[in-house]
């Protein structure tokens, strides 16, 4: 499926009309283009026994994608060589291949992922965040891979103490409640789970918590025919080789693309057609905002934007409905019974918390949620969010959020907020660039532009120079893109489910939205740009 940042022949400005573009498919959901797909999830289906022939594949073209898309170094996962990613895709992918051995391609990439297990694996311990339900996963592919007589090395199976206390979280019976989060994760359970328990946990459109993976697990199983329909559509969306780590998630795609526009200074009302504002509505009024219709499970994430953009149309939404997420540790949980909290949620509802009145105690709310954010600044120079891997990305976040602060409230936090700028100017790359691990990313670039442009009252000099160049960047990049007409754009997973995918409808707005926040800082210098990377 390929990503498209389209304009109009007749627009001569570049962001303008990818701005108009995107706004259009921003409105029209069958222009929606899904998540990337993973090799996670695909392993997932690669490791259905033919109903026929158990020694075969069901899908043999699942299984040939894992040879063909195996990195250099052995592994799989996303082009970032993040290692949580690359460890549990490595593992589900060996206990595929291990598990139906089908040709000499298949041992070659067996002794090849297993190297990289040996080689890799005791780096897993140095990164700041783990995946979605990691520490249910990774003990239960390590067993899967070992049954698949893959020799695992065993200093990787160091997370039983982390499912023991995840598991203690979930109260007693609601392991498979479709309104528990765990549900998108159930294929932790493998062979031990409940027939009947994964039954009742599937949802209508025959996936157990819209995720591909666990209906693979479902289905091994049961051979259940709803469940096959799913898995069948998210391999026809995604060229019928692949499949994303989660599908569908239409409401979170429109929410968080609409929102970094939102942060470049588009109003709501340009971003919400009439049927949203009556979906995003009735989710309020019965207690929140999910990512998809077809997942029953509210969130603070969206259900804060949402808020932002109904009080942005005057629509007068009561943010009580926020009160279930308020943890007594004075910030906001993404959902019920996570172990790690998400700095992310909880500055985007002291976004909200800011501009909508209504929320009991608020000033003392606020106070405590900056409390949690400035016990969170990472060596006093920036953030990271528990949903991305980029430290980029919450930076960018908490300085456009940050800067709506009431003036004594935005004193006590300038030392921060300062901190982090100087931080931002400092990690850019001599053209323009940014990226946290090793290789610039166009995506990872747009977030500095939106920091640097959060705190342009009366930009300094040297930001100027420095957004500049980023723009630059930006623009080269894509319309480099443009001209060769790739298939897809540059954008390397760094968003963080059960692997690292990329939402590309959310991440091309992040760039656009880098690009139009520029424009209305520096509009003279943009048209210089465009014209000289025509």
């Amino acid at each position: 499926m390929t990503a498209t940042l389209s304009r109009p022949a007749t627009d001569d400005s570049l962001v303008g009309a990818w701005l108009h573009n995107l706004i259009a498919q921003l409105h029209d959901t069958s222009r929606h283009e899904g998540i990337s797909s993973t090799a996670y999830d695909t392993a997932w289906i690669a490791s259905i026994p033919s109903a026929a022939d158990p020694r075969i594949p069901e899908y043999p073209q699942a299984y040939q994608w894992l040879l063909d898309h195996q990195h250099k170094d052995g592994s799989w996962g996303g082009e970032v060589q993040y290692i949580h990613d690359r460890i549990l895709c490595t593992l589900t992918a060996l206990a595929a291949l291990g598990s139906m051995r089908t040709s000499a391609a298949a041992e070659l990439a067996i002794e090849a992922g297993t190297r990289y297990l040996w080689q890799k694996g005791h780096l897993l311990g140095n990164e700041p965040t783990e995946l979605v339900a990691f520490e249910l996963l990774l003990p239960a592919m390590v067993r899967r891979a070992q049954q698949a007589d893959i020799k695992v090395p065993p200093h990787l199976d160091i997370y039983e103490a982390q499912r023991v206390e995840k598991m203690r979280l979930i109260p007693a019976g609601a392991l498979y409640s479709p309104r528990v989060t765990v549900v998108h994760s159930l294929e932790f359970l493998g062979e031990q789970a409940d027939l009947a328990g994964l039954k009742a946990a599937q949802g209508l459109n025959g996936s157990i918590g819209n995720s591909p993976a666990a209906t693979a697990c479902y289905y091994i199983r049961s051979r259940d025919p709803q469940a096959k329909r799913y898995l069948d559509n998210c391999l026809k969306r995604n060229g019928g080789a692949e499949v994303p780590v989660l599908h569908p998630c239409e409401t979170y795609e429109y929410l968080w693309a609409a929102y970094h526009l939102y942060l470049a200074g588009i109003p709501a009302a340009e971003l919400l057609t009439r049927r949203h504002r009556q979906t995003l509505s009735a989710a309020l009024d019965n207690g929140g905002v999910s990512l998809a219709p077809t997942f029953p499970i509210p969130d603070a994430d969206d259900t804060a934007v949402a808020l932002l953009f109904l009080h942005d149309v005057e629509a007068e939404p009561d943010p009580r409905v926020l009160l279930p997420f308020a943890t007594s540790e004075g910030h906001f949980a993404s959902f019920q019974y996570e172990r790690h909290s998400s700095l992310g949620v909880s500055l985007h509802v002291l976004h909200a918390l800011l501009r909508i009145p209504g929320y009991p105690d608020r000033t003392r709310t606020i106070v405590r949620v900056l409390d949690y954010l400035a016990s969170k600044q990472i060596e006093g120079l920036y953030w990271i969010d528990k949903w991305h891997v980029s430290p980029y990305y919450a930076t960018a976040h908490a300085l456009s959020i940050l800067k709506e602060l009431p003036r004594q409230q935005a004193s006590r936090m300038k030392p921060l907020v300062e901190r982090s700028r100087e931080w931002l100017r400092h990690t850019q790359n001599a053209d323009g660039s940014w990226g946290f691990y090793g290789e610039p990313t166009v995506e990872e670039t747009a977030y500095g532009l939106l920091a640097l442009a959060a705190g342009a009252g009366t930009p300094a000099d040297s930001d100027k120079i420095s957004s500049t160049l980023a723009a630059k960047y930006l623009l080269t990049r894509l319309l480099e893109h443009e001209r060769h007409s790739s298939e897809v754009y540059p954008f390397p997973p760094l968003w963080i489910d059960k692997c690292l995918y990329t939402p590309r409808l959310i991440v091309q707005a992040v760039v656009v939205s880098a690009l139009e926040a520029y424009r209305r800082l520096y509009p003279n210098e943009l048209a210089k740009l465009e014209a000289s990377c025509k």
